[in-house]
Order: C-alpha cells, then sequence, then structure tokens
C-alpha cells in the first residue's frame, strides 16, 4: 500500500515551489491573470500522471508542463492571429496598405539573411526567437557549450541586421514615419 506521505508528494512539491513557477510562467510573456490558470492545470495534469505512474521529479515536471501549456496557449493564439489576418485581407479585397506591404517585405528580406546564414546560427535563432527556448536548451538540442549559443545567436542576429541594412531596411524597431508612411533608410 502507498504512505501517506508517498500519496501527497506531489502536492507538497506543488506547494513549495509554486512561487517560482509563477515567476518562470511569467517570464514566458503570460498575462498575470492567466498563471493561476496555467499553475491550476499543470497541477491537475502532473497529479493525474503521478497516479498513474510515479513521477521521479514532481517538480521538473511541473515546470515543464507547465512550459508546454504555454506554448500550446502560444500556437493557438498564433492560429487565432493568422486567421484575422486573412480575413481582414480578404475583407480590404486583397489591398494592402504601404506599412503591411513594407513590413511583409522587411519580414521576407529577413527570412532571405536567414537562410544564408551558417546552419548552427539559423537553427539557434529560430530556438531562441520563434520557439522561446534559453540558451541552455538550445545546446543541449544542438550539442555545443551555452557560450557557442551566444555567439551564434548574436553573431547571426548581426549578419541578418547588416544584410538587411544593405537591402535599406534599418534595424529599428519601427521604420515608419510619424504619418505611417513606411521610410526605407537610404545607405550613406
Amino acid at each position: 500500500m502507498v504512505e501517506q506521505s508517498e500519496k501527497h508528494t506531489v502536492l507538497k512539491t506543488f506547494l513549495s515551489c509554486r512561487d517560482s513557477l509563477a515567476r518562470y510562467i511569467l517570464k514566458m510573456s503570460v498575462k498575470k491573470e492567466d498563471v493561476d490558470d496555467i499553475l491550476q492545470e499543470a497541477f491537475i495534469r502532473v497529479y493525474h500522471e503521478d497516479k498513474k505512474k510515479q513521477i521521479r521529479s514532481p517538480k521538473d515536471y511541473l515546470f515543464i508542463v507547465s512550459r508546454n501549456l504555454i506554448y500550446k496557449g502560444l500556437r493557438h493564439q498564433s492560429k487565432e492571429i493568422a486567421t484575422n489576418i486573412e480575413e481582414d485581407l480578404l475583407g480590404h479585397d486583397n489591398k494592402q496598405t504601404d506599412i503591411e506591404l513594407h513590413h511583409q517585405k522587411k519580414f521576407q528580406a529577413f527570412n532571405d539573411a536567414l537562410s544564408t546564414l551558417p546552419e548552427k546560427n539559423r537553427r539557434a535563432i529560430l530556438l531562441r526567437k520563434y520557439y522561446g527556448l534559453s540558451h541552455k536548451e538550445i545546446s543541449q538540442k544542438l550539442g555545443v557549450s551555452v557560450s557557442s549559443v551566444e555567439k551564434y545567436v548574436s553573431k547571426g542576429i548581426k549578419e541578418c541586421g547588416d544584410i538587411l541594412i544593405k537591402q535599406g531596411y534599418g534595424m529599428q524597431s519601427s521604420n515608419v514615419s510619424k504619418t505611417n508612411t513606411p521610410v526605407k533608410e537610404n545607405n550613406k
């Protein structure tokens, strides 16, 4: 028979690491009002999984399940945004504003620049910027040191920025004038 203390291991672990788990969730750009829902869902999933098969490290598993729930939510939001964009574009009879066209071209130019990078740089940037993985997680996936990952990302972003600048796209956060007209920078 399972001892009473073993029955409540997941609960004790959850209560002991709840605050650090909440901070971890907030670091992943989750709204404050959604943190409790994610915590609750993560606890329920880990608790039920532990009932089926005892989890060796409930704390680690809680963090993993929380991260996966966040990613699942982000994928869902991304699909909704893509659907809304498609609906908006169809609603405008496929006429794009200058700003939309500018951003689309700049995004395509960035993708083109990204495709010219060495594979390790490209993979590191995609894992960091698109999938939101930490440098440590990326280093494990690529089988290299954390400092190598930092160098891959830094060098890759700089090279992409240089290519974009050569094509007339600056690396400022916004290339739109106060009149909302796209500004293509001149190379001097």
